[in-house]
């Protein structure tokens, strides 16, 4: 007797949860107050050079302290696993 190839897909979702940091005194040289930062990270309206600033300042000078990662499987309840058969190889 012979063998059944399948593949097996699973399909996760991970939330990346990351310590950050960044200097107060670099949100000061990009053009925003501390306070207006904080704002802005708080969902409350801002112009759109606002926007830009606080993009820069995320990605430019904000620094990863520590990371966590917690997947969502199958396993964990609510995401599928499919099962697909292999073609077979033979002639």
């Amino acid at each position: 007797m012979g063998v059944v190839k399948f593949k097996q897909i699973e399909y996760h979702q991970v939330h990346l949860y990351k310590d950050m940091a960044v200097d107060e005194e670099d949100i000061v040289r990009e053009g925003l107050t501390v306070e207006r930062f904080k704002e802005i990270m708080n969902g409350e309206d801002h112009t759109d050079e606002e926007s830009d600033i606080y993009h820069e300042i995320l990605f430019g000078w904000a620094e990863v302290q520590d990371s966590e990662e917690d997947w969502f499987s199958d396993r964990k309840g609510g995401y599928d696993i499919d099962y697909e058969l292999e073609e077979d190889e033979t002639d």
